[in-house]
């Protein structure tokens, strides 16, 4: 870590700075600290790129999405808090302490088989969860991995799709890392699918079994023409991994594994990779490094990464032609994996090279041209699928508005299913699947909110959360629409016959806001710091959590202040299980308990779960359930120790929020959902089409539960 600049700035939003990590081609790296002595990386964007509506929109998105991903077992750094709409944009993520694994590999040489096998589960478990979210890293490379005493660290995913978004570079170009790029990422400009991750992460297992650079040294174009050629020297890496490294590195992007094929292929489950990485796993034999004092000596991230800088463009020539995205159907067996393995590591020859350039220092010459145009959002359409594994019928919209709350709304009397939708419509669904109206609010639709005489739901804004409420009526009529102060609320919450939602962010002073179903305020109460996220109610009480790291109760009636209680760095939702608030908090892993009288009860960490902002349990009857590392996980509210689990089985990279329904608990673990009884059997389980992107949880009424998918909802009848 470095001493501060002059020009550093000493606070980040509500971080104070402790030093200089770094910089690189995007902007500058600092560790900061929150009030609770959390301690943070912060990136903080360049001024140039930050004046770039362009890359200011790019960013938003991917941070939006990056902070979807993360918790115990995804094995990717997660992004705890971020201010797209600043005058230097920033994004915090949690802090890593260990050495990335390029400066590991320099300062111990290659790694050993088995710990090669434990990296690459667990990078195949991290891009699995990146890509579950519809994010491409695009620079995956040894300085990009932190190796952590619990397992490696992926950082700055998404950050390279953004930077290919300015103005500052030109059509046609591609950002990556010399030595990691794929051959479809330098003939295409950029437009890669999941697969260009997997040819980076064969690199990346070349480089740490081996020690050196999989493409060789010598001049950029140099390498860049060996990658599309095929050109590899894998003679250093043991034969013993080959088999993992050499499909990855497949010219063909559809011959390479998928992230859950490469994690079977290195002998690995979820539960034995947790098991092997503790700490010193990624140097078991090496003793460890003390300080002059004899305490260990924390690693630092170095100042600059030892790899070249993301900063070489590709000129794509104007007669090349655009590859497809691989189809991610088309991904080989496990069979298919390790018989490509054995086919040797001479790979097929690529295409032409075009010309290339580096990127200018800040404040050189910039480049001439635009970042290139926009898709069109699906338009929406409803389609009645014939009865098979339970599936009844499904809806598209485009996708789903907002990350997380309930799938739809149902009508009082579950006649019909409100849907709000990507395609920037609310819709009004038939217990058959069919379209009864569809209205338009030019805005992605976040989750709705039903009651008898009318539908409420908020509308995504330029940041987090929402940026506006409306009310339309069950005959699809727009009733009224007030603007907010966007704050991070994803889904409006009931409360008699009142409609709560928060106002403000981290940057900005907020409130808990209760209209009326007339559209008037019937009382606003100003938070201080903005709250985190939507608040629960619990009888007549309101509770809301605050970035001044604070939960606060409020009287539902009126507004006025109860009690309030500072415990954690940005605490999230809280939820009322047995007597206790249970949630989690930002900046590190602990889950909290709190008393509904607002005494602090126990902090614990439970590496079933992990714990952050985005931390949501539900009330299962005397336990919290909540859903992480592809599993269904009990807490106690006593204590945060784990009741019981229930594995989804699959490849974790996708799940749900829980919905409790009397007697059971339901969930979507990748694309299957499950039922599982209070005592943790699984009851029940349905597999369907198009797993969700987001965690909206499922929507239940009697036999018939209502499911997220990245296309929209799919009816499923369950019989328990």
């Amino acid at each position: 870590m470095q001493e501060l600049r002059e020009a550093d700035p000493r606070r980040i939003g509500p971080y104070e700075v402790m030093g200089r990590l770094g910089g690189g081609g995007m902007g500058e790296v600092y560790l900061a600290e929150a009030r609770a002595g959390v301690r943070l990386a912060v990136k903080v964007v360049r001024a140039e790129y930050a004046e770039d509506r362009i890359f200011r929109a790019r960013f938003r998105q991917e941070v939006r999405a990056a902070q979807t991903v993360g918790g115990a077992g995804t094995y990717t750094a997660r992004v705890v808090d971020a201010d797209t709409e600043g005058e230097r944009p920033w994004m915090a993520t949690e802090f890593v302490d260990g050495p990335n694994l390029r400066d590991a590999v320099l300062d111990g040489g290659p790694l050993s088989e088995d710990v090669v096998r434990l990296l690459a589960a667990a990078l195949g478990e991290a891009l699995g969860a990146i890509h579950a979210r519809g994010m491409v890293h695009r620079d995956l490379k040894p300085s990009n991995i932190l190796l952590a005493p619990e397992g490696p660290r992926v950082i700055d995913f998404g950050i390279v799709r953004a930077l290919e978004a300015t103005t500052l570079t030109r059509t046609g170009a591609v950002v990556g890392s010399v030595g990691y790029v794929s051959p479809e990422q330098i003939r295409n400009g950029g437009r890669v699918g999941p697969q260009s991750d997997i040819f980076s992460l064969g690199a990346v297992l070349a480089y740490a079994a081996a020690g050196r650079e999989p493409f060789g040294e010598g001049q950029d174009s140099v390498v860049l023409l060996r990658i599309l050629t095929g050109d590899i020297d894998l003679t250093g890496v043991p034969q013993g991994v080959r088999p993992l490294v050499a499909p990855c590195l497949s010219e063909d992007p559809a011959r390479r594994p998928a992230p859950a094929e490469l994690v079977e292929a290195a002998g690995h489950t979820v539960r034995s990779l947790r098991d092997g990485l503790r700490p010193g796993w990624y140097r078991p034999d090496a003793d460890p490094v003390t300080g002059a004092e004899g305490e260990p000596v924390h690693w630092q991230p170095e100042p600059v990464a030892q790899e070249r800088e993301s900063r070489v463009e590709y000129i794509v020539p104007a007669t090349a032609t655009d590859a497809p995205e691989p189809s991610p159907g088309r991904a080989p067996t496990r069979r298919r994996l390790l018989r490509a393995a054995t086919a040797g590591a001479v790979l097929a020859t690529g295409g032409g090279v075009g010309g290339w350039l580096w990127l200018r220092d800040p404040g050189g010459e910039q480049r001439r041209g635009s970042a290139g145009g926009s898709t069109a959002r699906p338009s929406s359409a409803a389609s009645v699928a014939g009865r098979a594994s339970g599936v009844v019928w499904q809806y598209e919209t485009g996708g789903l508005g907002g990350r997380r709350g309930p799938c739809a709304a149902l009508s009082p009397d579950g006649g019909r299913l409100y849907v709000g939708g990507a395609d920037e419509s609310l819709h009004a669904v038939s217990a058959e699947g069919r379209q009864l109206w569809a209205v338009q609010l030019h805005g992605r639709v976040m989750a709705p909110l039903a009651t008898a005489d009318s539908v409420y739901c908020l509308l995504e804004g330029e940041r987090e959360g929402a940026s506006k409420l409306c009310a339309v009526t069950v005959e699809g009529t727009l009733r009224w629409t007030r603007t907010i102060d966007e704050g991070n609320s994803q889904f409006p919450v009931g409360a008699g016959d009142l409609v709560l939602v928060t106002t403000g962010n981290t940057a900005s002073r907020g409130s808990l806001r209760a209209y009326g179903a007339d559209g008037s305020v019937r009382w606003q109460t100003a938070s201080g710091p903005a709250p985190t996220s939507e608040p629960a109610v619990v009888d007549d009480n309101v509770y809301v959590s605050t970035f001044g790291d604070a939960v606060e109760a409020l009287d539902v009636r009126t507004g006025n202040r109860m009690w309030s209680v500072r415990i954690s760095a940005a605490p999230g939702r809280a939820e009322a299980v047995d007597g206790t608030l249970v949630l989690g908090s930002a900046g590190d892993r602990g889950l909290r308990g709190i008393t509904l009288d607002g005494r602090p009860k126990w902090s614990v960490d439970n590496r079933d779960v992990g714990g952050s902002r985005y931390f949501t349990s539900v009330a299962f009857g005397a336990v919290a359930v909540t859903t992480n590392e592809g599993q269904l996980t009990a807490l106690s509210p006593r204590d945060g120790s784990t009741v019981w689990n229930v594995t989804g089985g699959g490849t974790g990279q996708s799940r749900s929020d829980p919905t409790v329904q009397g007697a059971f608990a339901y969930t979507c673990l990748d694309s299957t959902l499950h039922v599982v009884d209070r005592r943790g059997r699984l009851r029940s389980r349905v597999a369907f089409e198009y797993p969700q992107v987001d965690t909206h949880h499922p929507v239940v009424r009697g036999d018939r539960v209502y499911v997220a998918t990245a296309k929209g909802v799919t009816a499923l009848d369950v019989m328990v």
